[in-house]
């Protein structure tokens, strides 16, 4: 069953009722129709489950998309943030092979696709900011090309959200964030891999990619053109040293700035197979150091303050020697609350401790190497423990 348009919604305890019917139609998280609009609940245990695991569906006419903005999708039941980031790079990757295979799409076959990735990934930004700042720095089950504009779109949304942009130009960004290098694709996988200096024709192919992109996009019908010039724009620069045009931050939106800091940060604090991941210190001085000049000045004070010293999924050693990670931002940068994972003898937690880092005990005496980080399951660090993180298929 291929969805229509519709606008998701939490369901209230009032508006299913038993022996009357469903004003519109509900679906599972899948996209999976649940029970059919206009149908008659029979009995108090459909209702029940239909309450915990339904979405609420209103379709949405043509004269509705017209006139209303696209809003984040909201739960009405338990979310583990960590197998819902796999499910985002699982639809980017359909997405991408979509637009790459489909010689002619349905008109805005596309774009509904995109944006339902868009506000399906607002919606977890919404409901819970620091997992999902965890997830972009503790998720690796994809490919680079898959993995790095999920975690970008996930800080450019945490980062729109202070600054309180609207939200018709944050779809629009979003949108951009997870498909402005989608020319890169073909390439990617052996760039990022690659040891020696870039060759003429690699750079001429990375410096021509944002028009391609936005190419690839409008002739697979994407028509919204705020979109498609950001996809242009996201890797031009303040100081006019970026590429394709050398725009300066004169006539670079908002938006493209945001874009074009999250990438920064992603594509340093991301591992690469020749190098290990720059740390989150080091990532700090060197955003500093460029401030004003590769990336926005402002923003990346902004940017900066939001995460914290010590950001949601970074690994910390603890004055008492516990190694730890990050699981939540405090009103104190420097105070974050973190999950404790091994003892300062070596040996690991059987269940992470909750640890206070306010407590001169448990203060952060440093940020750790990927070297010095242990396996674990992150759902357990932020106290999921109902539900699986879900394994990945290989793309």
């Amino acid at each position: 069953m291929i969805m229509k348009d519709f606008e998701l919604s939490s369901i209230s305890a009032d508006e299913l009722v038993v022996n009357q019917p469903v004003p519109w139609p509900v679906y599972d998280e899948f996209g999976k129709l649940l029970m059919a609009k206009g149908s008659v609940i029979r009995t108090e245990r459909q209702r029940d489950i239909l309450m915990r695991v339904g979405l609420y569906a209103r379709e949405i006419d043509d004269d509705d998309e017209k006139n209303e903005t696209l809003k984040p999708v909201t739960f009405n039941r338990q979310v583990n943030p960590f197998a819902e980031f796999d499910d985002l790079c699982l639809r980017l990757s359909e997405l991408f092979q979509y637009i790459e295979k489909k010689e002619n799409p349905p008109e805005d076959a596309v774009y509904k696709r995109t944006m339902g990735i868009v506000t399906y990934l607002q919606g977890l930004v919404a409901h819970d900011a620091d997992a999902m700042i965890g997830a972009v720095h503790l998720m690796d089950s994809f490919p680079y090309h898959i993995l790095h504009p999920v975690q970008s779109a996930i800080l450019c949304e945490v980062i729109a959200l202070r600054l309180g942009i609207e939200q018709e130009k944050k779809l629009s960004m979003l949108a951009a964030a997870l498909t402005g290098n989608i020319a890169m694709n073909a390439y990617q996988v052996r760039l990022h891999q690659q040891r020696k200096p870039l060759t003429e024709q690699q750079r001429e192919v990375i410096e021509k990619h944002p028009e391609v992109s936005a190419a690839m996009l409008s002739s697979a019908g994407v028509q919204d053109d705020c979109w498609l010039k950001l996809v242009k724009s996201h890797h031009e620069r303040p100081d006019g040293s970026g590429y394709p045009r050398g725009l300066k931050a004169d006539v670079l939106p908002i938006e493209a700035k945001i874009i074009a800091l999250s990438d920064v940060y992603c594509a340093m604090v991301t591992p690469r197979p020749y190098r290990e991941p720059v740390s989150y210190k080091a990532t700090l001085r060197e955003l500093f150091v460029q401030r004003g000049q590769s990336v926005d000045e402002r923003l990346t004070t902004i940017f900066v303050h939001e995460l914290g010293l010590y950001p949601p999924g970074v690994y910390v050693k603890l004055q008492n020697g516990e190694l730890a990670v990050v699981v939540g931002r405090t009103k104190s940068p420097k105070e974050p609350l973190v999950a404790s994972v091994r003892k300062a003898d070596g040996s690991v937690f059987l269940n992470p401790r909750r640890r206070n880092t306010g407590i001169r005990e448990f203060m952060i005496r440093a940020t750790c190497t990927q070297k010095d980080q242990v396996a674990v399951n992150p759902a357990t660090l932020w106290g999921i423990q109902a539900l699986q993180v879900k394994k990945p298929r290989m793309v």
